[in-house]
Parts: C-alpha cells; structure tokens; sequence
C-alpha cells in the first residue's frame, strides 16, 4: 500500500481516551502504549490477561484508565499456529490505535467503537494523519485490515489473528480503503 495515497484517502486520524488520561497525555504530549504503562505499575499481569471492564491503574502518583477488551473473544479468533489468546492481548497491548477517517468523522467501525462507549466521560483526539506521521519519523505505522481487539465470525468463519495482523505500508495488500486501524508499536508523539 501507498503511504501517500492513504494520507489522501483517510487524511485524519481519531483516538478515544478517558478524560482523566487527558492531563497525563497534554503534559507529555504523546499517547503510550497499554504495555509500557503496565511496566511502570505493579500489574504486569495485565499484559497478557483480557481487560472486561475500565481499568484503573497507577502510572507513579497519576491515575491512568486502560480501556477494557470486553469484545475481545477468543471464540471468535482464529489464531495463527503457535499463537495463543494471551499472546494475543499481550501484542495488541503493545500498539497505540487509530480510526481512520475524514475531516468530518471516522470510518464505520470508529464510529461504533465511539458510541460503544458514548456514556463514559471520553475525548476524543484528532490529528492530521501527515502530522502524525511526520512527528514520529522514527516509528514505522503499522495497518490492520479488521477491527484487532474486535472479531467476529463471518459466514461461519472467524477472524484471523496472529503476528500479521498488523503490518507497515510495504506488506501490506490493501487499498488505503480497507484500511480499519492505524497503529504504532510504541508511544507516539502528539
């Protein structure tokens, strides 16, 4: 895939966070990942174990909310051999997510992950999907053609998913168009 052409395509980029990460995230000016908030607490557990709800942790002496993984089910996987579901939440604990979208709004799928989550005390963060990427020249985006922590079964077939599920621009065969979610493998600069 075209990293251009999907910068035109999808050129704004979307994050939902809880309103109390918000402090955390301004004075820090990046997004991190689940994982390396999870190394600063004392719940490494957490890495490799499904979140059902919110999850409150204690990042030093602030508050942090991990957003839970309650549609994550591994009936619904089709795992990859040798890939585990734990192996599972522990990679997509190691990215920071992105919906795609346009000026106006999100694709479908960020659409309904926000109103999944309309009742909480949420922000939604937005960035030019040029700028994001400029300000991270180190960091390599990575895509996803499905909804990771989200699969379904399909015609009776369930969702693939193992260490391909996210791959940079040059693996991936995919028009900027199916493009689901845009995700990093470490803390992002905003």
């Amino acid at each position: 895939m075209d990293t251009d052409r999907f910068i035109q395509t999808r050129p704004v980029l979307y994050h939902l966070t809880a309103r109390e990460n918000l402090p955390r995230i301004e004075r820090l000016a990046r997004l991190e990942t689940s994982s390396e908030l999870l190394a600063a607490t004392n719940r490494p557990e957490l890495r490799r174990t499904r979140r059902t709800e919110l999850t409150p942790i204690n990042v030093g002496d602030e508050r942090v909310i991990l957003r839970d993984q309650a549609p994550l089910h591994a009936g619904n996987c089709k795992l990859a051999p040798g890939f585990t579901f734990e192996d599972l939440v522990e990679m997509l604990n190691r990215f920071v997510y992105f919906w795609p979208g346009r000026e106006d709004k999100p694709i479908s799928y960020g659409q309904r992950h926000f109103a999944r989550y309309a009742s909480g005390d949420n922000v939604v963060i937005t960035i030019q999907t040029r700028d994001l990427f400029d300000a991270n020249p180190s960091l390599t985006p990575h895509f996803s053609t499905y909804n990771s922590g989200s699969p379904r079964c399909s015609a009776g077939n369930k969702s693939p998913r193992g260490p391909d599920t996210f791959k940079p621009a040059s693996r991936l065969a995919a028009t900027p168009g199916k493009v689901v979610e845009v995700v990093f493998p470490a803390a992002v600069q905003l």
